[in-house]
């Protein structure tokens, strides 16, 4: 009788072919990957069909800055990252009828960076292209001078600080919790506020920026630091949202990266300079101020107030922004 009823009940499961006792399908165990694959399949096609599409598409000429530099890139990939370019491009303006593009008032650099980001999604700018300081400020300095303008100061240890270098906004990843994994809510808690784990502090997961300037304080990182910003502001204009996100995490990385000293705090006031005498977004300009007012710090140095005195007589937006985060600073605040 045990054999007859375990055939009865194969045949019940055979019958009701996946349905159950209503009479309704059963989800396949396998639909979920079946659906995932189909998906997986069509954007591989969607993918495949799209870069067929750029590589046979023309290159196009990009005539660059006052020495007339010229850029062959791919029609269809510039277009693919730029709606204002690819417009130019393929509508009905004068671009597309002499068959080239006019970039006068960007230089090679920039247009360098666009290109590399365009097939790689990523540009690299080499810290080596900065110069060592003109011997001509050394004239005016005694050797006592030179040596402390080669000190290095200090990392600021102020809470702002911690902020603008864990900044979300600039592609900060939240450390992780050492137990359950979850990122923490915030930076400065030793208890995870997901599991309540005791055994990680803010330190040991946080890691820092790379050093930026590892050789000689001599070297100028001024064209350095506005090399990014010139690919912001291309990025900006152009609408290659991505590139614009990149740019101001590598300009925040290295800025987060350098290392003071008397010599080289000239370097971020030239920076400043440059972005507060043009048109800049304010996303740019409160990265600035923010830098500014956390390395406004006298663990740093005594030294970095006085040398922001004349830019903040000189640029007096820059001081009212510089006055808000050091407001923000001093409160504790979390506006900003």
């Amino acid at each position: 009788m045990a054999t007859c009823k375990h055939s009865e009940k194969k045949e019940q499961e055979h019958d009701s072919s996946g349905k159950n006792d209503a009479g309704i399908m059963k989800p396949s165990p396998y639909q979920g990957y079946v659906e995932k694959t189909s998906v997986s399949i069509l954007r591989y096609h969607m993918l495949t069909k799209m870069t067929n599409r750029i590589i046979k598409s023309q290159p196009f000429k990009f005539v660059v800055g006052e020495t007339k530099e010229e850029f062959f890139l791919h029609s269809g990939l510039v277009a693919s990252k730029s709606e204002a370019l690819g417009k130019m491009i393929n509508g009905p303006f004068i671009e597309r009828q002499q068959g080239y593009v006019v970039l006068e008032n960007d230089d090679a650099r920039t247009v360098a960076a666009f290109a590399e980001f365009v097939y790689t999604g990523d540009y690299q700018i080499a810290s080596e292209m900065s110069p060592r300081s003109s011997k001509k400020k050394k004239i005016h300095q005694r050797t006592d001078d030179i040596g402390q303008s080669c000190y290095i100061w200090d990392k600021p240890q102020n809470e702002h600080w911690e902020k603008f270098i864990q900044s979300n906004e600039y592609g900060f990843q939240r450390p992780m919790c050492t137990d359950c994994g979850l990122e923490t809510a915030l930076f400065d808690r030793i208890v995870c506020d997901t599991c309540g784990y005791r055994g990680r502090t803010r330190y040991t997961t946080v890691l820092p920026a790379p050093v930026l300037n590892t050789g000689s304080m001599e070297t100028d990182f001024t064209e350095f630091f506005i090399a990014h910003v010139k690919v912001f502001l291309f990025a900006d204009c152009y609408g290659v949202t991505e590139l614009l996100e990149l740019s101001i995490r590598k300009l925040h990385q290295a800025l987060c990266g350098f290392r003071l000293s008397k010599a080289r705090v000239g370097d971020v006031l030239a920076l400043v300079r440059f972005c507060y005498e043009r048109p800049c977004p304010d996303r740019l300009k409160n990265l600035l101020a923010s830098y500014s007012a956390a390395i406004m710090d006298v663990e740093v140095s005594r030294d970095v107030a006085k040398s922001f005195q004349e830019l903040l007589k000189e640029r007096e937006d820059f001081g009212a922004d510089v006055a808000w985060f050091l407001a923000c600073r001093l409160t504790g605040s979390t506006e900003c």
